[in-house]
């Protein structure tokens, strides 16, 4: 038995998916999407149910990923009801919706989530009238509380699905062109007769019976809502989850290096001992253990602490808040408010920045950001140690920082013409929440399971291939370019080869760098051309995953150019 579980943005679909079916969560990805769908099991006596937790729209036929996704569940699906979680704090605006799934002329139940935020601000709602106008079954609901629980589990249970078939779209009006089924639409009198009849719904069930009870937390809300103290309060929440990302991994890569120290030696004299000695050995036994150590050492607690970060921003409400308040810097770059999120997590760790521009509206402004995070953004292990870099040869801190910002505005600008996504300043703000501990954890688990099911595996066959490339001695072949590189970037052949370095782990150049005598200018130019270059292995492999091999191939070849404009202009300039 399939169900799909559909409604407006942020009116609690995930919550209700938590509490019906508890931790036995799992979470895909629809085809051709980035759009991420809950799927929740559910057992009540002998019939099993598959609930679809759905992403939040406002018409099944609009345009976007989100509608596309809800439009592929219910078509290809094999959905037999629709439990459609309304708003009991605005039902005008979810209703609409509501009279447009009751048109698939499958069963519908209304799920009145947040009833208990409605009695707050004094709004009572008249369910069994609103049941008789509409002709389906209406719940009360709060996933904070857990009301209403029981009502839908006992629903569910006794309903009799025999005799009912799948859902299918063919049939039904659409309400807008959105070029993916294949029919010409327009808007028309039927959308607002929806629109006209939630309202006149609205009006006759739901009635305002007393003053809103202000709690500290409408008091909080209001403060964050205010366009200065609001910016300044999240700028200061952002800076507090990035050194909360940053301490994270520092002390967490000590106790782990240590425990899995003992792992990687045991490994390593397995290969070593198991196969004939040669070239695969020797890179095996290298690549194996480096690539069990990078990964479990960086990127997974910081995998880890995003996935808690960002849980609590979604389910807190600020997320929204963040489109809001620098809505108008993001446009500058092209991209919406929100990616100030990925990019200050940047500076902690960029592998965990690529996962969170899944936050972002659409796949252009995500392909932007990741291109800004991979050639110009330095980690925190970067920073630290390109500042001992810049110490030890004494090089002009004022130069490589122009060249990095330069280089940030110039790649924004080309990027956000080129990937242009014209999509309108409209934002619903949610209301501000305490984030429910089993809403969190299930969210945590499923962000978390892709470390050890995808990105450790290509995490380690990638380091093989790179180990495989260092001791075939292609890179020894760069050391005769020392006429080319002086000529073109100022710099000796060996720190070149720190560039390229980049691709296997981009603080590893540096250390190059440190075992190189350079002059002061030789210095700034070869440092600002590691740190604008290419994204390193880690954040190779999360771009994959997240966007494909195209996307970082065209990362690559834009990494590249970067880094050695860079190289040459600073070449000319510093030489005036």
């Amino acid at each position: 038995m399939k169900i799909a579980m559909i409604g407006n943005p942020n009116v609690g679909k995930s919550s209700i998916l938590n509490r019906l079916t508890g931790s036995r969560v799992f979470i895909s990805n629809y085809p051709g999407t980035s759009v991420e769908v809950n799927q929740g099991s559910l057992q009540l006596g002998n019939r099993n149910y598959l609930i679809y937790d759905t992403p939040g729209i406002y018409s099944v036929y609009s345009d976007g990923q989100e509608p596309e996704v809800v439009r592929s569940v219910l078509d290809q699906g094999g959905v037999q009801m629709v439990i459609n979680v309304v708003d009991a704090t605005n039902l005008e605006r979810n209703l609409a919706l509501t009279y447009e799934l009751m048109e698939t002329g499958v069963p519908v139940l209304i799920v009145l989530n947040q009833i208990d935020r409605a009695r707050s601000m004094g709004i009572v709602i008249d369910e069994h009238r609103l049941e008789r106008i509409l002709n389906k079954p209406v719940i009360k609901f709060s996933a904070t509380t857990g009301e209403g629980l029981l009502e839908v589990l006992g629903f569910l249970e006794k309903k009799d699905f025999s005799g009912i078939q799948a859902i299918s779209l063919n049939d039904m009006g659409c309400a807008v062109s959105c070029s993916k089924c294949g029919k010409s639409c327009s808007v028309n009198d039927k959308d607002f007769r929806r629109v006209q009849r939630a309202r006149d719904t609205a009006r006759q069930v739901s009635t305002k019976v007393g003053e809103s009870r202000q709690l500290w937390l409408d008091r909080v809300e209001n403060f964050i809502d205010r366009p200065v103290t609001g910016t300044i309060f999240l700028l200061v929440i952002a800076y507090l989850g990035f050194k909360a990302l940053i301490e994270f991994i520092e002390l967490s890569e000590g106790p782990i290096t240590s425990w899995l120290a003992p792992v990687s030696d045991i490994l390593e004299n397995l290969i070593i001992q198991l196969l004939p000695h040669g070239i695969i050995t020797k890179v095996l036994s290298h690549a194996v253990p480096e690539g069990l150590i990078i990964p479990f050492t960086i990127v997974m607690p910081a995998m880890l602490m995003v996935s808690i970060l960002m849980s609590l921003l979604e389910d807190t409400g600020l997320l929204p808040r963040y489109s809001v308040a620098l809505e108008r810097v993001g446009r500058l770059f092209g991209v919406s408010g929100q990616a100030v999120i990925p990019l200050a997590l940047g500076f902690g760790c960029r592998t965990p920045a690529v996962v969170a521009t899944r936050i972002l509206p659409g796949a252009g402004q995500r392909f932007i950001i990741i291109t800004l995070l991979s050639i110009v953004i330095p980690c925190a292990a970067t920073l630290g140690i390109l500042a001992s870099v810049i110490s030890a040869f004494n090089a002009s801190l004022s130069a490589i920082v122009a060249a990095m910002l330069m280089a940030f505005i110039t790649l924004s600008f080309i990027l956000s013409r080129t990937n242009p996504e014209k999509e309108e300043f409209i934002y619903e703000l949610p209301p501000l929440r305490i984030p429910m501990g089993a809403n969190i954890w299930s969210k945590i688990k499923t962000r978390f399971a892709g470390f050890f099911t995808e990105v450790l595996p290509l995490l380690l066959v990638m380091s093989i291939i790179i180990r495989a490339i260092i001791e075939s001695g292609i890179l020894d072949s760069f050391k005769g370019m020392d006429p080319v590189t002086h000529s073109l970037f100022g710099i000796p052949a060996e720190a070149f080869i720190a560039v390229l370095l980049t691709i296997f782990q981009r603080y590893l150049a540096p250390l190059v760098l440190l075992n190189l005598a350079l002059t002061p200018r030789e210095a700034t130019i070869a440092i600002a051309m590691v740190a604008i270059s290419l994204p390193c292995l880690p954040v190779m492999v999360m771009t994959v995953k997240e966007m494909g091999w195209k996307v970082l191939g065209k990362i690559i070849v834009l990494g590249l150019t970067t880094s050695f404009v860079t190289g040459v202009l600073l070449n000319l300039i510093l030489l005036l």
